[in-house]
């Protein structure tokens, strides 16, 4: 998912900007949810800091809290290096810092100008089409039940499972939300990375590298299943159990 940040000071302005982006997201089908709309850029520089996020950033130049929109691109750059940065501003002749402090932005938007909103929008498709592009950097790229395209990293990816039994429809849990898509449980393990994923049964393939050490005693204890981070039960069948134990044991060999 691409998380939308937007720092601005004026709240009317920065209230008509959630209501833009969030028209533009819904419009277009995008696997993007706007993470934080608010003046203090602090908070958005402790949630990236603690959280990691693919990001595109929607800042005004003139900004309170110790940061100008520049000095908080810098730090910006610092957690999301591959972020997507958007300076807004009243103040064209700002626009000049952006050199000094050597920040690379999409883009830069007057906001006195009267296509505001195209431009915002010109720039979210932009910032979207090359997320999810990025298939170099060990993601899973697919379409959703509704047409919308969605670039998942490996790592956030906990299962998938096949959401009706006989039917090609797949449910892929993140720890965040869930995907619909059409494809076959054979058919995806044909395509994951070898070692990172494993099928465990027919109806479900694990990303093992989030299986915690109490999966160990279920696959001893010989109970059918595991239980995932979220609280979601796996099925495992028993000709795939030993395989799976093995993975496990070799992951945490002081058990």
């Amino acid at each position: 998912m691409l998380s939308v940040f937007i720092c601005e000071d004026d709240i009317i302005y920065r209230k008509r900007m959630h209501h833009w982006i969030e028209g533009c997201i819904d419009n277009e089908n995008l696997d993007m949810k706007i993470e934080l709309c608010t003046s203090d850029p602090n908070k958005i520089i402790k949630l990236i800091s603690t959280n990691k996020v693919n990001g595109i950033y929607f800042l005004d130049i003139e900004l309170e809290g110790g940061y100008n929109g520049v000095e908080m691109a810098t730090a910006v750059r610092q957690h999301d290096p591959r972020g997507f940065v958007v300076f807004i501003t009243s103040y064209p002749e700002y626009l000049e810092l952006t050199f000094e402090y050597k920040v690379e932005a999409l883009a830069y938007i007057n906001k006195t100008n009267s296509d505001v909103k195209e431009k915002l929008y010109a720039c979210i498709r932009y910032a979207y089409d090359k997320y999810v592009s990025r298939s170099d950097e060990g993601r899973y790229i697919f379409k959703t039940h509704s047409g919308q395209t969605v670039s998942c990293s490996y790592d956030e990816i906990l299962f998938f499972e096949t959401d009706t039994p006989g039917t090609k429809r797949i449910i892929l849990h993140t720890d965040k939300r869930l995907y619909a898509f059409y494809s076959s449980i054979d058919e995806l393990a044909t395509t994951l990375p070898v070692g990172q994923f494993y099928k465990c049964h027919k109806s479900c393939i694990v990303n093992v590298g989030h299986l915690s050490i109490n999966c160990i005693k279920d696959l001893v204890e010989k109970k059918g299943k595991i239980v995932m981070p979220n609280g979601l039960q796996c099925p495992v069948s028993t000709r795939k159990r030993l395989g799976l134990l093995k993975i496990l044991e070799s992951a945490y060999p002081s058990t």
